[in-house]
C-alpha cells in the first residue's frame, strides 16, 4: 500500500512540475514573450555569446518569470527522474540481476545531476546579470549536452528493456500454448 502512494506521489509531482515548466505563467512558453521568442536555455545548445545576447534583449518581466521557472525546474528534476526510475524498474522487472537494474537506474540519476548542475549555473548567471560569467555558461552548456545525452541513453535502455520483456512474454505464451 505504501509503494502505491510513493508511485502516485512521484507521478503527481511530475505532472505538476511539467505543467509548471511548460504551460504555467512561469513556463518556457511564457518566457518567450519577454525574450524575443527564445524561451529557456536548458533544452538547447548554447554558448556565452548566445546567452548574453538573449539576456541583453530580455524585458525586466522576463527575469522575474525565469526565476520562477527555475523553482519549478529544480522540482521537475526530481519528478522526471522519479518517473524515469519507475519506468526503468518496470521495463527491467524481468531481470533478477541487481547490477543491470543499478546501471539502468544510474542513467536517470546522472541525468538529474547534470540537470541540477545546469540549473544552478544558469540560475546564478541570471541572478548575477549584467555581470557576465562565460565560464559558468560554458560549463552549464556542457551539463545540458550531457543531460540530453543521458535522456537519449535512457530512452534506448527503456526500449531495450520493454522489447526483452515483450519477447519473454511471447516466448512464455508459446511454450505454455504448445
Amino acid at each position: 500500500m505504501r509503494k502505491k502512494y510513493v508511485v502516485w506521489g512521484i507521478v503527481l509531482l511530475f505532472i505538476i512540475t511539467f505543467y509548471w515548466v511548460e504551460f504555467s505563467p512561469w513556463s518556457s512558453t511564457a518566457l518567450q514573450s519577454y525574450n524575443n521568442g527564445y524561451g529557456t536555455f536548458d533544452m538547447k545548445s548554447y554558448d556565452a555569446n548566445s546567452v548574453y545576447t538573449v539576456l541583453d534583449q530580455m524585458e525586466p518581466k522576463g527575469f522575474s518569470i525565469y526565476e520562477k521557472y527555475f523553482i519549478g525546474d529544480f522540482l521537475f528534476v526530481i519528478g522526471f527522474g522519479g518517473v524515469q526510475i519507475l519506468l526503468s524498474l518496470y521495463a527491467y522487472k524481468w531481470t533478477k540481476a541487481k547490477w543491470i537494474r543499478t546501471i539502468v537506474i544510474s542513467v536517470p540519476v546522472a541525468r538529474g545531476l547534470f540537470d541540477i548542475i545546469e540549473n544552478m549555473l544558469l540560475f546564478s548567471v541570471l541572478l548575477l546579470y549584467p555581470v557576465q560569467h562565460p565560464i559558468a555558461v560554458t560549463i552549464a552548456g556542457m551539463a545540458t549536452s550531457m543531460k540530453l545525452c543521458m535522456i537519449g541513453i535512457w530512452g534506448g535502455l527503456f526500449i531495450l528493456g520493454i522489447v526483452i520483456k515483450l519477447g519473454q512474454h511471447i516466448m512464455k505464451k508459446r511454450v505454455l500454448g504448445s
